[in-house]
Protein backbone atom coordinates (compact mmCIF):
# COMPACT_ATOMS: atom_id res chain seq x y z
CA UNK A 1 0.00 0.00 0.00
CA UNK A 2 1.38 3.38 -1.01
CA UNK A 3 0.73 6.57 0.95
CA UNK A 4 1.18 10.01 -0.54
CA UNK A 5 0.58 13.37 1.08
CA UNK A 6 -0.63 16.02 -1.36
CA UNK A 7 -1.39 19.71 -1.07
CA UNK A 8 -4.02 21.13 -3.41
CA UNK A 9 -5.40 24.65 -3.74
CA UNK A 10 -9.05 25.68 -3.62
CA UNK A 11 -10.72 28.23 -5.90
CA UNK A 12 -10.33 30.82 -3.11
CA UNK A 13 -6.62 30.00 -2.77
CA UNK A 14 -6.61 27.97 0.44
CA UNK A 15 -4.08 25.14 0.62
CA UNK A 16 -5.74 21.83 1.52
CA UNK A 17 -3.88 18.73 2.69
CA UNK A 18 -4.89 15.20 1.75
CA UNK A 19 -3.41 11.74 2.22
CA UNK A 20 -3.81 9.20 -0.58
CA UNK A 21 -3.61 5.47 0.11
CA UNK A 22 -3.47 3.62 -3.20
CA UNK A 23 -3.13 0.01 -4.31
CA UNK A 24 -2.36 0.20 -8.00
CA UNK A 25 -5.04 -0.17 -10.66
CA UNK A 26 -8.17 0.24 -8.54
CA UNK A 27 -10.93 2.34 -10.12
CA UNK A 28 -12.75 3.29 -6.90
CA UNK A 29 -11.70 5.71 -4.17
CA UNK A 30 -13.30 6.60 -0.85
CA UNK A 31 -12.95 10.17 0.47
CA UNK A 32 -12.99 10.67 4.25
CA UNK A 33 -14.34 14.05 5.46
CA UNK A 34 -13.71 14.62 9.20
CA UNK A 35 -15.86 16.92 11.30
CA UNK A 36 -15.14 19.98 13.43
CA UNK A 37 -11.97 19.78 15.55
CA UNK A 38 -10.91 16.53 13.82
CA UNK A 39 -8.38 15.80 11.10
CA UNK A 40 -6.87 12.95 9.11
CA UNK A 41 -3.88 13.20 11.47
CA UNK A 42 -5.64 11.85 14.59
CA UNK A 43 -5.13 8.22 15.63
CA UNK A 44 -8.84 7.51 15.13
CA UNK A 45 -8.96 8.78 11.56
CA UNK A 46 -5.66 7.11 10.74
CA UNK A 47 -7.07 3.79 11.92
CA UNK A 48 -10.26 4.37 9.95
CA UNK A 49 -8.31 5.12 6.76
CA UNK A 50 -6.19 2.00 7.26
CA UNK A 51 -9.26 -0.15 7.83
CA UNK A 52 -11.08 1.11 4.73
CA UNK A 53 -7.91 0.85 2.64
CA UNK A 54 -8.03 -2.94 2.88
CA UNK A 55 -10.73 -2.96 0.18
CA UNK A 56 -10.57 0.48 -1.49
CA UNK A 57 -8.19 3.29 -2.26
CA UNK A 58 -8.67 6.03 0.32
CA UNK A 59 -8.32 9.81 0.22
CA UNK A 60 -8.40 11.42 3.68
CA UNK A 61 -8.64 15.22 3.77
CA UNK A 62 -8.28 18.06 6.24
CA UNK A 63 -10.78 20.89 5.90
CA UNK A 64 -9.43 24.42 6.14
CA UNK A 65 -8.37 25.37 9.64
CA UNK A 66 -7.68 21.73 10.55
CA UNK A 67 -4.68 19.42 10.51
CA UNK A 68 -2.15 20.34 7.83
CA UNK A 69 -4.54 22.45 5.78
CA UNK A 70 -4.25 26.21 5.90
CA UNK A 71 -6.88 28.89 6.35
CA UNK A 72 -9.60 29.41 8.93
CA UNK A 73 -12.60 27.19 9.57
CA UNK A 74 -15.98 28.73 8.75
CA UNK A 75 -18.22 26.01 10.24
CA UNK A 76 -19.53 24.76 6.83
CA UNK A 77 -19.94 28.20 5.20
CA UNK A 78 -16.98 27.88 2.78
CA UNK A 79 -15.66 24.37 3.30
CA UNK A 80 -17.51 23.11 0.23
CA UNK A 81 -14.69 24.75 -1.75
CA UNK A 82 -12.25 22.39 -0.01
CA UNK A 83 -14.25 19.29 -0.92
CA UNK A 84 -14.76 20.52 -4.49
CA UNK A 85 -10.98 20.78 -4.88
CA UNK A 86 -10.48 17.26 -3.51
CA UNK A 87 -13.17 15.91 -5.85
CA UNK A 88 -11.46 17.53 -8.85
CA UNK A 89 -8.20 15.88 -7.82
CA UNK A 90 -9.89 12.49 -7.33
CA UNK A 91 -11.79 12.58 -10.64
CA UNK A 92 -8.49 12.79 -12.52
CA UNK A 93 -7.55 9.40 -11.04
CA UNK A 94 -10.73 7.41 -10.41
CA UNK A 95 -13.89 6.46 -12.27
CA UNK A 96 -15.96 5.95 -9.12
CA UNK A 97 -15.91 7.89 -5.86
CA UNK A 98 -17.60 7.27 -2.53
CA UNK A 99 -17.65 9.75 0.32
CA UNK A 100 -18.03 9.38 4.06
CA UNK A 101 -18.45 12.46 6.22
CA UNK A 102 -18.65 12.90 9.96
CA UNK A 103 -20.75 15.55 11.76
CA UNK A 104 -20.10 18.91 10.05
CA UNK A 105 -18.00 17.01 7.51
CA UNK A 106 -21.18 15.14 6.58
CA UNK A 107 -23.10 18.41 6.32
CA UNK A 108 -20.46 19.76 3.93
CA UNK A 109 -20.57 16.52 1.96
CA UNK A 110 -24.35 16.74 1.46
CA UNK A 111 -24.29 20.36 0.36
CA UNK A 112 -21.34 19.93 -2.00
CA UNK A 113 -22.54 16.78 -3.76
CA UNK A 114 -26.03 18.25 -4.16
CA UNK A 115 -24.33 20.65 -6.62
CA UNK A 116 -21.21 18.80 -7.82
CA UNK A 117 -21.74 15.08 -8.34
CA UNK A 118 -19.59 14.05 -11.31
CA UNK A 119 -17.90 10.74 -10.53
CA UNK A 120 -19.58 10.36 -7.13
CA UNK A 121 -21.62 7.18 -6.78
CA UNK A 122 -22.31 6.71 -3.09
CA UNK A 123 -22.51 8.73 0.14
CA UNK A 124 -22.39 7.98 3.86
CA UNK A 125 -23.34 10.71 6.35
CA UNK A 126 -22.41 9.94 9.96
CA UNK A 127 -24.03 12.06 12.69
CA UNK A 128 -24.95 14.76 10.18
CA UNK A 129 -26.74 17.90 11.44
CA UNK A 130 -29.78 18.90 9.40
CA UNK A 131 -28.86 22.59 9.94
CA UNK A 132 -26.02 24.31 11.77
CA UNK A 133 -28.31 26.51 13.83
CA UNK A 134 -30.37 23.48 14.86
CA UNK A 135 -27.48 21.87 16.75
CA UNK A 136 -28.27 21.94 20.46
CA UNK A 137 -25.15 20.44 21.99
CA UNK A 138 -25.85 19.47 25.58
CA UNK A 139 -22.24 20.08 26.60
CA UNK A 140 -22.95 19.95 30.33
CA UNK A 141 -24.09 16.32 30.28
CA UNK A 142 -21.60 13.59 31.29
CA UNK A 143 -21.93 11.92 27.90
CA UNK A 144 -21.17 15.12 25.99
CA UNK A 145 -18.14 15.87 28.15
CA UNK A 146 -16.90 12.29 27.78
CA UNK A 147 -17.32 12.48 23.99
CA UNK A 148 -15.43 15.75 23.86
CA UNK A 149 -12.55 14.45 25.96
CA UNK A 150 -12.24 11.31 23.82
CA UNK A 151 -11.92 13.54 20.77
CA UNK A 152 -8.89 15.37 22.21
CA UNK A 153 -6.36 13.25 20.34
CA UNK A 154 -3.01 14.25 18.82
CA UNK A 155 -3.79 15.96 15.53
CA UNK A 156 -7.13 17.38 16.67
CA UNK A 157 -7.80 21.09 16.98
CA UNK A 158 -9.12 23.96 14.91
CA UNK A 159 -8.26 27.49 13.80
CA UNK A 160 -11.75 29.01 13.89
CA UNK A 161 -12.84 31.75 11.53
CA UNK A 162 -16.04 33.80 11.69
CA UNK A 163 -18.94 31.61 12.87
CA UNK A 164 -21.64 34.03 11.71
CA UNK A 165 -21.27 33.53 7.93
CA UNK A 166 -24.43 32.20 6.19
CA UNK A 167 -24.43 28.42 6.02
CA UNK A 168 -26.44 26.16 3.70
CA UNK A 169 -28.80 23.77 5.53
CA UNK A 170 -28.26 20.10 4.64
CA UNK A 171 -32.00 19.55 5.09
CA UNK A 172 -32.67 21.85 2.12
CA UNK A 173 -29.89 20.24 0.04
CA UNK A 174 -30.52 16.54 0.61
CA UNK A 175 -33.56 16.21 -1.73
CA UNK A 176 -31.33 17.37 -4.61
CA UNK A 177 -29.05 14.34 -4.19
CA UNK A 178 -31.54 12.04 -5.93
CA UNK A 179 -30.89 9.47 -7.26
CA UNK A 180 -27.58 9.35 -5.36
CA UNK A 181 -27.65 6.48 -2.83
CA UNK A 182 -27.05 7.75 0.72
CA UNK A 183 -26.65 5.97 4.04
CA UNK A 184 -27.30 7.90 7.25
CA UNK A 185 -25.65 6.56 10.41
CA UNK A 186 -26.35 8.00 13.84
CA UNK A 187 -25.77 7.01 17.43
CA UNK A 188 -28.95 6.78 19.50
CA UNK A 189 -27.16 8.48 22.42
CA UNK A 190 -25.45 11.25 20.47
CA UNK A 191 -25.14 14.21 22.86
CA UNK A 192 -23.56 16.53 20.27
CA UNK A 193 -25.95 16.21 17.31
CA UNK A 194 -29.17 14.52 18.35
CA UNK A 195 -30.43 11.50 16.43
CA UNK A 196 -33.46 13.49 15.25
CA UNK A 197 -31.16 15.26 12.79
CA UNK A 198 -30.53 12.10 10.77
CA UNK A 199 -34.19 11.13 11.03
CA UNK A 200 -35.18 14.43 9.42
CA UNK A 201 -32.52 14.15 6.73
CA UNK A 202 -33.58 10.60 5.94
CA UNK A 203 -37.22 11.65 5.65
CA UNK A 204 -36.30 14.43 3.21
CA UNK A 205 -33.97 12.30 1.07
CA UNK A 206 -35.13 10.36 -1.97
CA UNK A 207 -34.48 6.68 -2.64
CA UNK A 208 -32.14 4.87 -2.61
CA UNK A 209 -31.48 5.61 1.05
CA UNK A 210 -31.00 3.88 4.38
CA UNK A 211 -30.97 4.96 8.02
CA UNK A 212 -28.97 3.02 10.62
CA UNK A 213 -29.50 4.02 14.25
CA UNK A 214 -26.83 2.44 16.45
CA UNK A 215 -28.24 1.73 19.88
CA UNK A 216 -25.98 3.06 22.61
CA UNK A 217 -23.86 4.82 19.97
CA UNK A 218 -22.24 8.21 20.54
CA UNK A 219 -21.20 10.93 18.09
CA UNK A 220 -19.47 10.76 14.69
CA UNK A 221 -16.01 9.12 14.73
CA UNK A 222 -16.71 7.76 18.24
CA UNK A 223 -18.98 5.21 16.54
CA UNK A 224 -15.90 3.81 14.80
CA UNK A 225 -13.67 4.20 17.86
CA UNK A 226 -16.12 2.27 20.05
CA UNK A 227 -16.82 -0.55 17.57
CA UNK A 228 -14.38 -0.47 14.68
CA UNK A 229 -15.30 -3.90 13.33
CA UNK A 230 -19.04 -3.30 13.40
CA UNK A 231 -18.73 0.18 11.89
CA UNK A 232 -16.50 -0.96 9.03
CA UNK A 233 -18.77 -3.92 8.34
CA UNK A 234 -21.73 -1.55 8.03
CA UNK A 235 -20.08 0.91 5.68
CA UNK A 236 -18.35 -1.79 3.58
CA UNK A 237 -21.66 -3.55 3.02
CA UNK A 238 -23.24 -0.29 1.87
CA UNK A 239 -20.45 0.45 -0.60
CA UNK A 240 -20.49 -3.11 -1.89
CA UNK A 241 -24.19 -2.71 -2.69
CA UNK A 242 -24.21 0.83 -4.05
CA UNK A 243 -21.12 0.67 -6.23
CA UNK A 244 -23.02 -1.89 -8.30
CA UNK A 245 -25.69 0.66 -9.15
CA UNK A 246 -25.47 1.82 -12.76
CA UNK A 247 -23.90 5.20 -13.22
CA UNK A 248 -26.55 7.91 -13.45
Amino acid sequence: MGLETQTIVTSDRVRISLAHSHHGARQTALIICPGFFQSKETPTFRRLAQALAREHDVIAMDFRGHGRSRGWYTFSARESLDLEAVLRWARQRYERIGLIGFSLGAAILIETVSRVREGVQSLIAVSAPCAFDAIAMRWWTPQAMRTGLQGLEPGSGCRPGPPWLPKPAPLACVPRLAPMPILFIHGARDAIVGVEHSRRLYAAAAEPKRLEILEGGSHAEALFRDDAEGFCRLVSRWWEETFRIDKF
